[in-house]
């Protein structure tokens, strides 16, 4: 069994998180054809504008649909209208996440002020998601991974890990934030440029949030605030967790690949959700290369899954592999400490 004692992760010059994270990785005998496949498929190439502004065209409809829909009292339409608009709120975490690798544009501008954006509505700093995702990386499902505490530790308690699941599925919209601000705590100092940027993107938050805030007051807009905003915005903390949830619970492998779940879909209607997913769900393909841009995942899922290995589990569809977590919400644990645990 492989051990891995906490450390500094290795940042790149721009820091951001490099492509080989420092945990245990098995590497694979690619053939030279793949090698070239794969340096091809770290080459950004797209931009993020088009797709961030048609999602936040769809925001903006969406809104305005819910309360149309609200004061027209048709409650079912309303329902379906806070489900979409929650998975179009998620897709700014989604994108948060792919900014803090550096791949969400290929532009570093571009790609930063994304990710301070979508980081600003997602009450997660570009800066502090950066840090604890390059722990979760250089570290995942061991005891200092700070994104699935209390999950990756074996001295909590199964009461205390149910009930932290159930608050990061109801209300993650505010258990996640303050995760990530539990990592400015437990994982290394923070260096003093890093520390600037911290309280400058907080106080960024703040202000922001404290100025809608403000204007929902004066207006008296609150109802209108809570339909339109309020509820699918709990729906997209909701989404959120149970896709981290997805991807790592209940698995106890020691490498990166068994110790994630992967979609690779075939059929047309899968890789559409996939896609819309900003391909998230190739998951053990992204701890693998976590520089390859995710609109290059599927192809580069071919080569890292090519050989069948019945220790990494690998699913058609998202909804196999929800489902196969599921279960293991009733005794929620990740890592292989917990196999090192029940054998001492």
């Amino acid at each position: 069994m492989i051990t891995v004692s906490p450390s500094e992760p290795i940042f790149n010059e721009e820091g951001e998180i490099p492509s080989e994270p420092p945990r245990h990785v098995i590497k694979q005998e690619l053939a030279a054809d793949e090698k070239l496949q794969m340096k091809d498929l770290h080459q950004q190439s797209g931009s993020a504008v088009l797709r961030q502004q048609l999602n936040n065209v769809a925001i903006v409809l969406l809104i305005w649909a819910c309360i149309t829909l609200y004061y027209q009292q048709m409650w079912i339409g309303l329902v379906i209208c806070w489900l979409a608009l929650g998975h179009f709120f998620h897709t700014k975490p989604l994108s948060l996440h792919d900014a803090s690798h550096g791949t969400l544009d290929k532009n570093r501008r571009r790609n930063t002020l994304f990710g301070i954006v979508c980081g600003t509505g997602s009450l997660v700093p570009l800066s502090v998601y950066r840090y604890a995702h390059a722990y979760h990386h250089g570290f995942m499902a061991t005891k200092s991974d700070p994104e699935l505490w209390p999950f990756n530790d074996p001295q909590t308690s199964r009461p205390f890990r149910m009930l932290c699941a159930f608050l990061e599925i109801f209300f993650g919209f505010i258990y996640t934030p303050l995760l990530f601000v539990r990592s400015l705590f437990v994982c290394g100092k923070l260096k003093k440029d890093l520390r600037k940027r911290v309280i400058f993107e907080y106080s960024l938050i703040f202000l922001v949030w404290g100025t809608l805030f403000s204007v929902v007051a004066w207006q008296g807009w609150w109802v209108q605030f809570i339909v339109g905003f309020g509820i699918p915005y709990a729906f997209a903390g909701m989404y959120q967790t149970l896709n981290k949830y997805t991807e790592h619970m209940g698995l106890l492998g020691d490498t990166v690949l068994s110790g994630t779940r992967t979609v690779i879909p075939r059929k047309r209607i899968d890789k559409t959700i996939s896609n819309m997913m900003q391909h998230v769900d190739h998951h053990g393909t992204h701890h693998r290369y976590a520089r390859i841009p995710f609109y290059s995942l599927p192809v580069a899922s071919e080569v890292v899954y090519g050989e069948n290995n019945p220790e990494n589990p690998v699913y058609s569809t998202y909804a196999a592999a929800f489902f196969a977590m599921l279960p293991t919400l009733w005794n929620p644990k990740v890592g292989s400490q917990w196999k090192q645990d029940a054998s001492a």
